[in-house]
C-alpha cells in the first residue's frame, strides 16, 4: 500500500510531513534521501521515495494560486 506525504518542514533531524488525510508524521532524515520543504514523498514497502513529478505539479499549482491572488 502506498502513502503520499508532503514535507511541511525540516526540524531537528526530522522531515515533518502531512498525509493526504491531514495527519502529521515525523520521519527521521536518515530514512529519506535529499528531501526539502514542499517535496512529495511516497511511502512504498517501508521506503520513502521522493516523487519529483508530483512535487513539481504541486509547486506549479501553488504558483498559479499565488498569481491569481496578486493579479
Amino acid at each position: 500500500m502506498e502513502e503520499i506525504l508532503t514535507v511541511d518542514r525540516i526540524e531537528n533531524g526530522y522531515a515533518v510531513c502531512e498525509t493526504e488525510q491531514g495527519e502529521k508524521k515525523d520521519i527521521p532524515l536518515s530514512e529519506t534521501k535529499d528531501v526539502h520543504e514542499g517535496d512529495v514523498l511516497i511511502l512504498k514497502d517501508g521506503v520513502y521515495i521522493p516523487d519529483k513529478d508530483k512535487t513539481e505539479a504541486r509547486r506549479k499549482r501553488i504558483l498559479a494560486l499565488q498569481d491569481d491572488l496578486w493579479a
